[in-house]
């Protein structure tokens, strides 16, 4: 399992997939920082911002009004705590390394052979999803700390460094991790299921939008409709943010929402594999 896992990682090190979604990576962080704003491809919804509390009201003037009001950029000490509200971001980063891991091996009949050298289905499986998973840990944590340097480096840290605010971070952090880790779950699903980059591409991204973009929808018809975003996956990542007001039932709920994300995915995928003709 070890020798597939170094294998891949000599392999997509020499691509030059990795540098350009690494460069899209570094540009997201960019934008974030210097614009003072989030890049959100998927949908964002947030019911509780109030425009009256960004705008004086009482000493409005339209015409010195711009759009520059509303951007800030971040210093050091507040950059993860914005840069987190987008981490849903990254798994959109991720789905290139997602089919260079996994999906690329079956299109070029790499899978084939090497599951005909004798390595087990199993291991092979392990080997793919525990490189899927170090990846998307990485990548989040090059996001919070890439940002945080960049943020100091342009306004100044702002503030102490001390356990205490690393505590506040990784109380953020970890929880956002165990959700997008679960998202590469359901990545690697889509892999061994279906074997073939395009499919990935398709259901991936799919994942990502439709679910949130329906409920969305839904909502239109009843408010009781909103409750379900407490299951989807994105939404809750950048939810994460405020998990300082949130009960410790929502904390669980969504540790457990995650955590249910991740056994049915694997256990599946793995099933699934394990049953399904190589081509």
């Amino acid at each position: 399992m070890t020798n597939i896992i170094r294998a891949d990682v000599y392999r997509i090190v020499r691509g030059k997939g990795l540098y350009i979604t690494l460069a899209i990576f570094l540009a997201i962080i960019i934008l974030q920082i210097v614009g003072g704003t989030n890049v959100n491809a998927g949908v964002n919804i947030n019911l509780d911002i109030d425009i009256f509390e960004i705008i004086d009201i009482e000493n409005f003037n339209v015409n010195e009004f711009s759009f520059a009001d509303f951007l800030h950029s971040p210093t050091g000490v507040e950059a993860p705590f914005q840069v987190m509200e987008g981490s849903a971001n990254i798994m959109y980063i991720l789905l290139p390394l997602i089919i260079f891991i996994g999906a690329a091996d079956f299109s070029s009949g790499a899978a084939k052979n090497t599951l005909s050298g004798g390595i087990s289905r199993k291991k092979y499986y392990c080997a793919k999803l525990i490189l899927s998973c170090v990846c998307c840990a990485l990548l989040l944590l090059a996001y919070v700390v890439l940002s945080t340097l960049m943020a100091t480096a342009i306004n100044g840290f702002g503030g102490a460094f001390n356990g205490e605010y690393v505590l506040r971070v990784l109380r953020i952090f970890l929880p956002q991790l165990l959700l997008c880790l679960s998202i590469v779950c359901v990545g690697n699903f889509f892999v061994f299921t279906f074997q073939k980059s395009a499919a990935v591409n398709g259901l991936y991204i799919a994942f990502l939008l439709v679910p949130s973009v329906i409920i969305f929808t839904l909502s239109f018809i009843s408010a009781r409709f909103e409750r379900l975003f407490d299951y989807e996956l994105t939404m809750n990542i950048g939810a994460l943010v405020q998990i300082d007001s949130m009960s410790a039932g929502d904390i669980a709920r969504i540790a457990i929402v995650g955590t249910a994300y991740i056994i049915v995915a694997v256990v599946c995928g793995f099933v699934i594999f394990r049953r399904t003709e190589i081509k």
